[in-house]
């Protein structure tokens, strides 16, 4: 299973030119990845390094103006989590339930609501249109999916009225003007319950996955509704890679606890709230 984690605690160790700041994240031994994805994020003025003691990374900059956006950028690592898998970089945008309690968050509470389950089982609009917008002011807020020029999603499993991740790429590619690529399963059977390694999962997962040939060249953010192991993601990772893509970001709209290294909410104080809600112009630029 991949290694999860989120920043757990960040201090200006000063404001002015040259500014410092210390990241505390959690697991420790994400140290390394935490600060790796900060050097690929962040302007190249800045420098990042891992510190001490284990589980700090150090940041500083002799040019002030970058103080309040690495500073945000922080803030929403630490809201969400970050996962360490075959992505060039992969977050949710928060726990789907809690492990310590057995019960879901309030975003595993509006995803589940937004999924479409057939029957009496429909999905919700008004949820969607939260969990949409959620996503959207979450993406707006990261410098790494400025430089994504396309969006995919997670095929489904089951032809249905109203696919969660769909809809999510339909809405990323019309609001923030991302060409919409399709990804295509021949697999007809629920993926979560392949046995097998995730690596071996992953890799038969892939096989059964294609992705448009517009993803020749293009960075891809590839979205989905619930990550759990990690294989259907990597599957599609694969997929657009195979088809020719440079670069592939992956979101996924929550996350299981049960694979997240022993981080439940309890734990850090890890927020159980709904990512903050942004309204766009009719440019699609995020307004307020």
């Amino acid at each position: 299973m991949p290694d999860c984690g989120r920043v757990v605690e960040i201090c200006l160790g000063r404001s002015a030119a040259p500014w410092q700041l210390r990241v505390s994240v959690r697991p420790t031994d994400m140290q390394d990845h935490f600060a790796a994805l900060l050097r690929r994020a962040l302007p190249s003025e800045i420098e990042v390094r891992a510190g001490t003691p284990a589980g700090s990374v150090l940041l500083a900059s002799s040019r002030n103006e970058h103080v309040e956006s690495t500073c945000a950028f922080l803030e929403l690592l630490r809201d969400s989590v970050t996962i360490d898998d075959d992505a060039l970089i992969s977050h949710a945008l928060g726990l789907h339930w809690f492990a310590d309690i057995k019960e879901r968050s309030q975003l595993g509470d509006l995803v589940e609501q937004a999924k479409d389950y057939g029957g009496n089982n429909s999905s919700d609009p008004l949820a969607v249109e939260q969990i949409q917008n959620a996503a959207l002011g979450w993406l707006a807020k990261h410098p790494m999916t400025r430089s994504v020029n396309a969006v995919a999603a997670i095929p489904g499993i089951q032809p249905k009225d109203f696919d969660l991740p769909a809809g999510l790429a339909d809405a990323v590619s019309h609001n923030l003007g991302k060409r919409r690529l399709r990804l295509r399963s021949r697999n007809q059977s629920p993926q979560k319950r392949r046995s097998g390694s995730a690596a071996s999962g992953a890799r038969s997962l892939g096989a059964l996955m294609n992705a448009d040939r517009d993803a020749f060249g293009r960075r891809v953010l590839l979205v989905d509704d619930l990550y759990r192991s990690g294989n259907t993601m990597m599957a599609g990772v694969t997929a657009l890679r195979r088809a020719g893509a440079t670069a592939v970001v992956c979101l996924a709209l929550t996350k299981t606890a049960r694979d997240c290294n022993g981080l439940p909410a309890s734990v850090d104080n890890w927020p159980d709230e709904l990512p903050e809600m942004v309204g766009f112009d009719d440019s699609g630029l995020p307004s307020g």
